[in-house]
């Protein structure tokens, strides 16, 4: 299967959208997602960024909460540990696109799977 530049820029973006700012990491993800069910390629990689980039958007909301009752001020290191997991994964998986492979992003293929 022959993978066009238009395809694996539209996965790398997809992966990369955090770097839009604010709610562009979830609104460009989905935006693909959802106009390319037609494309195996892009969807799949549009769908393993938007789930990575809920999972971590929920567990920064809950660290937030959590921060006003001073719990969650715990869990900043470990959230900042998933921005930096989130990154990394994030240039593998934009590697991976741009060499026309697949990638699964690591601890929430389940997720994934129900999604």
């Amino acid at each position: 299967m022959y993978i066009t530049g238009e395809q694996k820029i539209l996965a790398v973006l997809a992966h990369l959208a955090y770097l839009l700012g604010g709610l562009g990491f979830i609104v460009a993800p989905l935006i693909i997602f959802l106009l390319k069910k037609d494309d195996p390629f892009v969807h799949e990689h549009a769908k393993q960024a938007l789930v990575a980039h809920l999972v971590l958007a929920v567990i920064s909301a809950i660290t937030g909460l959590l921060s006003l009752l001073l719990i969650g001020l715990l869990l900043l290191p470990v959230l900042a540990l998933l921005c930096v997991l989130l990154f990394i994964t994030s240039i593998i998986a934009a590697i991976k696109a741009i060499d026309g492979q697949p990638y699964e992003y690591p601890l929430i293929q389940k997720l994934i799977c129900k999604f």
